[in-house]
């Protein structure tokens, strides 16, 4: 099961905040903007990523599924936030709120919900700038290999790493920590240089460890 769309534009509005060369400017700027809406100094405080704040204006239903207007005035922050805006407004377009969902009515139309197809989708059209740090995306892999456990396999899975090479990776390779390291090499030869972040996150997602896909957005929100 791929990353919802609702997610996958939270995520792509982590990247475009987090990959900005003036993110904790841009950051401190949108505390201000939703800091009546924050209503706890502090929680106000704990904020330090563009990932935490989402969270709160969540929490203070201002942000939902159903109601994305809030990241227009992130976007409007970025320098150049035409691309961003064009993306938020797409989703709009296409999202089937839930309250005015019908299944009966739905089902009787059409009898297949048609999905985009996954080249549409933000994980594959959205391509990872020069901009990320190697400081940056070093601590992504190490937060993986540092956590991951067991999930190793099911991780090289969903990355689309064949079966014979996992199995060669836990043959050679005694702790887990070891053998982490090894299937986050072979991905990072043959990932894509453009869309290598989105395609951790949505493979982390399938094997269960949302935990992770969180803890690495947050980091792509850092400012390091």
């Amino acid at each position: 099961m791929t990353l919802s769309e609702y997610s996958q534009l939270k995520q792509y509005i982590v990247f475009s905040v987090g990959t900005n060369e003036r993110h904790s400017l841009i950051l401190s700027s949108l505390k201000e903007l939703f800091r009546d809406a924050i209503n706890s100094v502090r929680r106000f405080e704990q904020i330090n990523t563009i990932g935490q704040l989402l969270k709160v204006l969540e929490i203070r239903d201002l942000l939902s599924e159903d109601n994305v207007e809030c990241l227009k005035s992130i976007a409007l922050k970025l320098p150049n936030p035409k691309e961003v805006i064009q993306k938020i407004t797409d989703y709009e377009h296409s999202h089937v709120p839930r309250v005015y969902g019908n299944y009966y009515a739905t089902s009787s139309s059409q009898n297949v919900k048609r999905e985009p197809p996954e080249e549409e989708s933000f994980i594959t059209s959205c391509p990872v700038t020069n901009t990320l740090s190697k400081r940056k995306k070093q601590r992504i892999f190490d937060t993986i290999i540092e956590e991951i456990g067991s999930f190793w396999r099911d991780l090289g899975r969903n990355l689309k790493i064949r079966e014979s090479k996992i199995d060669e990776i836990d043959f050679q390779n005694t702790t887990l920590a070891v053998k982490a390291k090894a299937l986050m090499d072979t991905f990072e030869s043959r990932a894509d240089p453009q869309r290598w972040f989105f395609v951790l996150c949505d493979a982390l997602e399938k094997c269960r460890r949302k935990d992770l896909a969180r803890s690495i957005q947050d980091i792509m929100a850092m400012n390091i």
